[in-house]
């Protein structure tokens, strides 16, 4: 089973990640997370030059898909075959709206490339954590160049998550309500589809 957890900068991504696992050590479950960028001992080096080289979209694209595919290879596919729960700090759906709608290479090509290169694995469930782009970059100090982008970037990144965010597996939160109630409403997805898990 995946469990991803996508939102632009600052919503409590990192936040909710960390309290979902400790609640899956809780109950004794199976489970491993990683975020991206990074993850392989690959990705992690892409990292470095992904969130401070100035790249254009398609250089972002493939930078990204190379260290998902060892992703997929070093980490995602022998956890699935442990039935592990695999908890991951962005995944497809930032690639989506990173390079796809926000970098302007169009979510059918993005999706195309991720098809070829068997970098498009959906996720069991996702958890779209949605605030006012202004209240989020006040939570943060600004890092990397993304983080760095004026808030009109920051506005067109919300409103791509919210406009993707329309299938079975998107859960779409708001992200100014307190971490316990979050994390609790969370929670309480899990459950239900572990329900249809029996395996794991």
């Amino acid at each position: 089973m995946i469990i991803s957890f996508e939102g632009g900068e600052g919503v409590g991504k990192t936040t909710q990640v960390r309290h979902l696992c400790a609640y899956l050590d809780q109950h004794g479950l199976p489970r491993l997370s990683f975020r991206e960028p990074g993850g392989s001992e690959l990705f992690e080096k892409i990292r470095n030059i992904f969130l401070h080289q100035q790249l254009d979209p398609m250089s972002e694209l493939l930078l990204i898909l190379a260290g998902r595919r060892e992703n997929i290879c070093e980490i995602i596919e022998p956890a699935l075959e442990q039935n592990k729960i695999i908890v991951i700090d962005r995944f497809i759906d930032s690639t989506l709206v990173y390079q796809g709608i926000v970098g302007g290479l169009g979510l059918e090509m993005v999706d195309k490339i991720m098809i070829a290169t068997r970098t498009y694995l959906e996720p069991d469930l996702t958890f779209v954590l949605d605030m006012d782009a202004s209240d989020a970059l006040s939570r943060i100090t600004p890092r990397d160049r993304f983080e760095q982008r004026d808030l009109q970037y920051h506005l067109r990144i919300r409103d791509a998550f919210v406009r993707i965010a329309t299938r079975g597996r998107h859960h779409l939160l708001d992200a100014k309500r307190g971490k316990e109630d979050i994390s609790q409403e969370v929670g309480r997805i899990v459950n239900e589809l572990l329900m249809n898990y029996p395996s794991i």
